[in-house]
C-alpha cells in the first residue's frame, strides 16, 4: 500500500476541483444575468406604474373640475327655474328682450 497518493489521483482531484469552480462561476454568472434582467424588468414596470399613477391623478383632477362646473350649472339652472326675477334679468341681459311697453337703447362700446 502506498503512503503517498499517486500523481494521477492528484491530477484528477485538481481537475474535479477546477470543474467545480468553473461550474460555480458559470452559475454565479447566470445568476448575475438573471438579477440584472429581472431588475431591469422591475424598473420598467415601476416606471409604467408611476406614469399610470400620474395619469390617474390628472384625470381625477379633471373629474373634480368637471363636477364643480356641473354643480355650478345645475345651481344656475335651478335658480332660473325657481327665481322669476333672476330669469327676467338673465333674459334681458343675454337675449336683449324687453317688455312690450319698454324702449331699449343700445350703445356700442367703441368711442
Amino acid at each position: 500500500m502506498e503512503k503517498w497518493p499517486s500523481l494521477s489521483f492528484l491530477m484528477s482531484k485538481k481537475s474535479t476541483h477546477r470543474k467545480e469552480r468553473v461550474l460555480l462561476l458559470m452559475l454565479m454568472g447566470m445568476l448575475c444575468v438573471l438579477v440584472v434582467f429581472f431588475g431591469g424588468l422591475m424598473l420598467k414596470t415601476h416606471r409604467e406604474y408611476q406614469n399610470f399613477k400620474a395619469r390617474e391623478n390628472r384625470i381625477e383632477a379633471k373629474l373634480i373640475q368637471a363636477r364643480k362646473e356641473f354643480d355650478q350649472k345645475e345651481a344656475y339652472m335651478a335658480r332660473l327655474l325657481d327665481d322669476p326675477e333672476f330669469l327676467e334679468r338673465v333674459v334681458r341681459e343675454r337675449l336683449g328682450y324687453a317688455r312690450p311697453d319698454e324702449l331699449l337703447f343700445r350703445f356700442s362700446d367703441e368711442p
